[in-house]
């Protein structure tokens, strides 16, 4: 990887990635962007151009944390090529929500909108929606908020899922 140069300018004593493993991580990248080739090429560019002196590191730093978002483990194995004062942290996690709770709220949904199973199905066809990563989580909440208008309790319960 042309950035893993940057490694030998930072401030750690300690051995940087070897060229194998840049080819680990860059097939990890790959494999994890599959679906989704614009990101690994923009990544591709993002580095290419760090290389060519067309950019700096903080852009670069941003660039890769939006296109990483959601890949904690790429965004985290990605330091290894950072000098130390730049490396990354990523948001905490959420807790995961536990499969009671999403039962209860689920239930307690159903129940709310039993004289209005309309409700009820457009939350689930949301819900498949983001199951299914067709809306960002951005637009999810949106369409929740939206459908449970007059329902404060129900938003915030909803909340609690996003990630």
């Amino acid at each position: 990887m042309a950035f893993a140069n940057y490694k030998m300018k930072g401030s750690s004593s300690k051995a940087g990635p070897t060229i194998d493993d840049a080819k680990i991580y860059i097939q990890e990248i790959k494999d994890a962007f599959k679906d989704d080739k614009d990101k690994f090429n923009e990544f591709s560019k993002t580095m290419k151009d760090i290389k060519n002196g067309r950019g700096d590191l903080v852009c670069m730093l941003a660039r890769v944390k939006e296109l990483f978002e959601g890949h904690r483990e790429l965004l985290l194995k990605f330091n290894a090529y950072l000098p130390n004062e730049f490396a990354i942290t990523p948001p905490p996690r959420k807790p995961k929500v536990n499969l009671e709770y999403a039962r209860k709220y689920l239930i307690k949904v159903k129940t709310r909108f039993q004289d209005d199973q309309d409700v009820y199905k457009s939350f689930l066809a949301i819900m498949n929606m983001y199951r299914k990563k067709e809306k960002s989580g951005e637009e999810i909440q949106r369409m929740v908020i939206s459908l449970f208008k007059d329902q404060p309790d129900l938003i915030d319960g909803f909340n609690e899922f996003l990630p």
